[in-house]
């Protein structure tokens, strides 16, 4: 019985509402108002017609690497590089053990509990607001400053996607991953 009454007193105020909205009023409008009024159509137009829009092909200059991938992600144009690093991350089970290959920026981070070094190709979106890093292992013996880049010279990066877990938490990669920057 309650809800009955509920339902009907919202109907009431609704159609009290509505009468209200379509009742003329008894001042004149304003004539600069009434010429200023512009369909949603209109105001549609004009976004379109205003609107500038992010290059889908990223400019910048990345390093060759010749390395056959099956997630090839060097010919795709920056949103769906985003949009599919954003699903390697998010449902990794589904690229276990491909061959993957990227451009990007090289970043480097060390954890301070214990001194770990992880390197990553940060993969920013076409408007470069957002980013998703894709850990790396370079394959072979090399020395953090000396054989690698500055953080955010652009590189290209190849391996095979993996997951792993660090205590409670599992992170995913490219392990044996062949490098140029």
């Amino acid at each position: 019985m309650k809800k009955i009454i509920t339902v009907i007193s919202s109907l009431i105020v609704l159609s009290m509402l509505l009468t209200g909205c379509g009742a003329s009023s008894s001042q004149p409008e304003n004539k600069a108002a009434q010429t200023s009024k512009k369909t949603i159509n209109d105001i549609l137009a004009e976004s379109r017609a205003n609107q500038t829009t992010a290059p889908l092909v990223d400019d910048t200059e990345y390093p060759e690497l010749d390395y056959d991938a099956e997630v090839d992600l060097t010919k795709l144009n920056s949103n769906m590089v985003y949009s599919t690093v954003y699903s390697m991350v998010n449902t990794s089970s589904d690229y276990i053990g491909k061959t993957v290959k990227a451009h990007g920026t090289f970043d480097v981070f060390t954890d301070p509990d214990t001194g770990a070094m992880y390197c990553a190709c940060i993969i920013a979106d076409a408007t470069a607001c957002c980013s998703q890093g894709l850990e790396f292992e370079w394959k072979g013996n090399h020395t953090y400053p000396d054989d690698y880049p500055k953080v955010g010279t652009p590189i290209s990066v190849g391996g095979v996607f993996e997951t792993y877990k660090e205590g409670n938490v599992t992170y995913c990669r490219l392990k044996d991953a062949e490098f140029a920057f």
